[in-house]
């Protein structure tokens, strides 16, 4: 091969492929089988090459749009206000790298709520200001995803919810005192509350928290393309289950979730997961991995506390099934079984009924159930756990990246085991 056409080789092997936030493409060429390129055709698929795709470092390389609005909804007229800015900021990072357009609401316990978009440069342009009302109230939110769709159509849809969460929990379930953690770090803990609070709802009278039926109720079917929880606790069977008519893919963590903006570790790290929040199945998986990459690389081994899970909602209903074919009829001896040694994911200051959904049924079964396992495998696209959540230790052999409450006959009179069997559609398991 003649020197010329080496370095045309040489620079076609630097293009063939390429890899940014959201995209990866390969041009593959038999280079082995080539014996000869003729001068002219290798400039001809540099320059192709070139025109489809171009790969570089440089930050001011331009972005091609796509059509596809993400709303942020931060209900954060509460504990969570002081996340506020740093999450905004991480945003207004990665919507530089973004190729679809970001729509933020925020209530703050300050002001009143407003909407405004999020632009390529990291400009924020008003589209709305609100009365003050009720951030909580899942007839909100149902609100601001129709007005966001009007006033930014695009052909496809992804909503983020960011506030507190105590996950299926209703309202009215005693937890316990958030109890401080502290090694070398002032307040590391998860604050947790059901879906959003509101402290100032305005003259909304409605309870000011999100209940999972409600929420389910408000929002229509096939709402979003994804929904990601950015909360704490929502990676239960119970609540992912009711809205799996909502979208196609859900995201969440079994686990609380870290509000320590100080320590760069406050929920989804958006400057290194919002690029990959405009495309589709293998995109979420990246953001995923993204989001548990950045909590496995924190310096604090109590900050390298993370769970996820991405879930294809069209599968719920196969792991219900699965599920009631195991637990059908059995409810009695549920309200019995053993519970030591299940891996949990309720800390001290969190009601103890998040179990991992795997676990209790192989429990419950006396060993692995290879039909539930095949449906897990199906309706769990992506989960990863770091080794620990804060105290709490999570097998990986045990982590199947849902929770699900066990209905010990013990707390028969309870209000969480009313409203589990009151309202929440997964409870038909055991009919």
């Amino acid at each position: 091969m003649e020197s010329g056409e080496s370095k045309w080789i040489d620079a076609i092997t630097k293009l063939a492929c390429c890899e940014t936030p959201g995209f990866y493409f390969c041009f593959y060429l038999p280079l082995s089988k080539m014996k000869r390129i003729s001068n002219q055709l290798i400039p001809a698929l540099t320059l192709l090459l070139l025109a489809f795709y171009s790969c570089s470092n440089n930050d001011e390389t331009p972005l091609t749009s796509v059509s596809y609005t993400t709303l942020v909804y931060m209900a954060a007229d509460n504990s969570m206000d002081s996340e506020v800015e740093y999450t905004i900021a991480e945003l207004k990072k990665g919507a530089v790298h973004s190729v679809g357009t970001v729509i933020v609401y925020v209530d703050r316990m300050d002001a009143s709520p407003h909407l405004f978009k999020i632009t390529r440069s990291g400009e924020e342009v008003l589209l709305k200001n609100y009365e003050e009302e009720n951030s909580a109230d899942p007839q909100t939110l149902a609100r601001v995803v129709r007005e966001v769709k009007e006033l930014e159509p695009a052909h496809k849809f992804g909503l983020i919810v960011w506030s507190h969460s105590m996950g299926w929990l209703p309202y009215y379930a005693n937890a316990s005192t958030a109890r401080l953690l502290s090694r070398n770090i002032t307040s590391v803990f998860p604050r947790t509350r059901y879906i959003g609070i509101d402290a100032h709802p305005g003259n909304n009278t409605s309870v000011p928290v999100m209940e999972i039926d409600q929420l389910a109720d408000a929002l229509p079917d096939h709402v979003a393309e994804y929904i990601w929880f950015d909360v704490c606790l929502m990676g239960s069977v119970e609540a992912l289950y009711e809205l799996r008519n909502k979208s196609d893919y859900l995201i969440a963590s079994p686990t609380e979730v870290l509000a320590e903006a100080d320590y760069n570790a406050s929920g989804i790290p958006y400057s290194k997961v919002l690029p990959y929040l405009f495309g589709g199945k293998e995109e979420l998986m990246q953001a995923c991995q993204t989001y548990i990459k950045h909590y496995q690389s924190m310096k604090q081994g109590i900050l390298r506390s993370a769970t996820i899970a991405l879930v294809d909602a069209s599968q719920l209903d196969g792991l219900f099934d699965a599920a009631h074919t195991i637990l059908s009829g059995h409810l009695a001896e549920v309200g019995t079984m053993d519970i030591s040694g299940l891996q949990v994911y309720h800390t001290q200051n969190v009601s103890q009924v998040f179990f991992d959904l795997k676990d209790m049924i192989n429990r419950f079964k006396g060993g692995t159930d290879t039909a539930l396992e095949a449906q897990l495998n199906r309706t769990i696209l992506y989960k990863a756990a770091t080794p620990s959540f804060v105290n709490l230790k999570i097998n990986p052999d045990q982590y199947s990246g849902l929770s699900m409450y066990i209905p010990l006959s013990k707390w028969q009179d309870s209000n969480e085991y009313s409203y589990y069997f009151q309202s929440l559609a997964w409870s038909d398991v055991y009919k």
